[in-house]
């Protein structure tokens, strides 16, 4: 039987023999003092880089997440302002109240009250 060797002087040979997460320390243990600060330097550079982008999405997402609860209550404001608006023009009160109490324009009551009237 013949016994078959991987040639460590090939590309391929390194690649097998050094390329994978588990000969990863023996690899950085081949580095001399002056590779090895260069490879440091690599890794915290890029953990660097890694970093400001996760920490600016969750900027962004924070910020979305925010925008979107600002404009949930605002939605939610309207949308009572608007049934406040519905109940008292039931009631027969005058427009001048209503816009006193919901903040709405006379437009928008004009326009609520010409939707009940159909």
């Amino acid at each position: 039987m013949e016994e078959k060797y991987i040639n460590p002087h090939t590309d391929f040979g390194f690649k097998r023999l050094f390329g994978s997460e588990f000969n990863k320390e023996l690899l950085i243990s081949f580095l001399n003092a002056q590779e090895l600060k260069a490879y440091e330097e690599s890794m915290n550079a890029y953990r660097d880089i890694v970093n400001a982008i996760n920490t600016e999405g969750k900027i962004k997402y924070a910020e979305g997440r925010e925008d979107g609860r600002a404009e949930g209550r605002a939605e939610g404001m309207e949308k009572r302002n608007i049934e406040i608006a519905r109940n008292m023009l039931g009631n027969g009160e005058s427009i001048d109240k209503i816009m006193l109490y919901t903040g709405l324009s006379k437009e928008d009551i004009e326009k609520f009250l010409s939707v009940s009237l159909q």
